[in-house]
């Protein structure tokens, strides 16, 4: 064994355990002691009632399980080895370090185990740090991989989201319920904001709750809880030995239901940001977030939300002096383009023949309710989208190039 665990072949797992399982007993004959192993992770837990008898029988300890695995032929690196100590509200006189081999090592506000920062609050506040910073070098990364034109479709976007929410909620049922005390949910949703608005290619201006919904991805402040709570009863399952595929499917049912009804209940807050979006959605929210076809696009995101090539957004944002359309002068919106401009009239009733809708008046919430079920619907609702959008921008420019090239006419000076 050059490397020192056995590894590399099929019985690795197995000799391992095997050479192992002295070290887990090494604490049967102490109550208020247990080891924990995850391959060569070791972790030793002391408990007690004072602090430093605690301290003591965690250095005795710590003794033992060196000396057992170094019966084993292996050794225990004291400059990787991390001690942490708990203890209540009013303690005084708390210990600094314990020892090991001989070697001072301090107790830390917070330690690493596998992947999860736990520090003596039980906050998780160094752990939420820790992500925040790991997710935005992962987004960084990917957000080259995912341009709002020219990039992939939304299947794919998805894909590269998951490896960064993978990051951000890796260890959700251990932390689930502290993330609404804690001063990085803030940043915490900006980074899934961020992830959101690469998968439906919208606007970086679109507001958190439109992103959110029609990137199908719930917040962490909904998404974490809801994982906790999965974990627990799966857990109670197990320990009752109840334990079905059935019954974890309908776990899994019945709180993903919970939690869109607490989404739901938090999108129905009035004058929260979003509300063009929110009222096409909401009412329709599971059948929205259940469809397995369509894809979010550039121009699908701007007449969802509002922010794209409408008079009313440009004038928003400094880019345009007033808010009236291109084509007709009325003010010119996302619901705007989608009703009444007449430079659409064709396409429009030939979109009310496709999605089968009878009344004269479009409404977004009704294209919603028929594109989320079909997928020739939601096909043509894209095309119609693409279209007139697309003429939006061409004007849109050709009037920046007009503007741009018209001579200045000034005071006649030559008088």
């Amino acid at each position: 064994m050059e490397a020192g665990v056995p590894q590399g072949s099929v019985l690795g797992s197995v000799l391992w355990n095997i050479s192992f399982d002295g070290v887990l007993e090494v604490a049967n004959d102490d109550n208020n002691c247990s080891i924990l192993c995850y391959a060569d992770d070791t972790l030793i837990v002391t408990t007690g009632n004072d602090l430093t008898c605690t301290r003591i029988r965690a250095c005795v300890m710590a003794q033992k399980v060196i000396s057992w695995i170094s019966r084993l032929g292996l050794s225990v690196a004291t400059d990787k080895t991390d001690a942490i100590l708990f203890y209540g509200k009013g303690t005084e006189n708390q210990p600094s370090h314990i020892v090991i081999k001989n070697v001072c090592i301090d107790f830390a506000a917070s330690i690493k185990y596998l992947g999860v920062y736990i520090d003596i609050k039980w906050t998780f506040s160094d752990h939420f740090s820790y992500i925040v910073n790991k997710a935005s070098r992962v987004i960084r990364a990917l957000n080259r991989l995912m341009p709002n034109l020219r990039g992939p479709d939304e299947n794919r976007r998805t894909l590269f989201a998951n490896v960064i929410l993978s990051v951000l909620h890796y260890g959700a049922p251990v932390w689930g319920d502290k993330l609404l005390s804690s001063q990085r949910q803030t940043a915490l949703n900006s980074l899934m904001r961020s992830v959101a608005q690469r998968v439906i290619s919208s606007y970086r201006t679109v507001s958190g709750n439109a992103v959110f919904l029609l990137a199908r991805i719930p917040t962490l402040r909904f998404l974490a809880p809801m994982r906790k709570r999965t974990f627990e009863q799966f857990k109670r399952l197990k320990e009752d030995g109840e334990y079905t595929r059935e019954a974890r499917n309908a776990i899994k049912e019945a709180q993903h239901l919970n939690m869109c009804e607490l989404w739901r209940g938090h999108l129905e807050k009035p004058n929260t940001p979003g509300e063009y979006t929110k009222m096409a959605i909401v009412p329709r929210l599971e059948k929205w977030l259940e469809r397995k076809h369509g894809s979010m696009s550039f121009h699908l995101s701007q007449i969802m939300t509002g922010h794209g090539c409408f008079a009313k957004y440009l004038h928003r944002i400094g880019k345009r002096a007033d808010t009236s359309c291109d084509f007709c002068g009325k003010h010119d919106d996302a619901m705007h383009t989608l009703k009444e401009c007449p430079a659409w009239d064709l396409q429009r009733i030939s979109l009310r023949r496709k999605l089968g809708l009878q009344r004269d008046f479009i409404a977004l919430g009704d294209i919603v309710d028929t594109v989320a079920t079909s997928w020739d619907h939601w096909m043509a609702f894209s095309a119609f989208t693409e279209e007139i959008m697309r003429e939006k921008e061409d004007e849109k420019r050709r009037r920046e190039r007009a503007r741009s090239t018209s001579p200045f006419i000034g005071d006649d000076d030559t008088g």
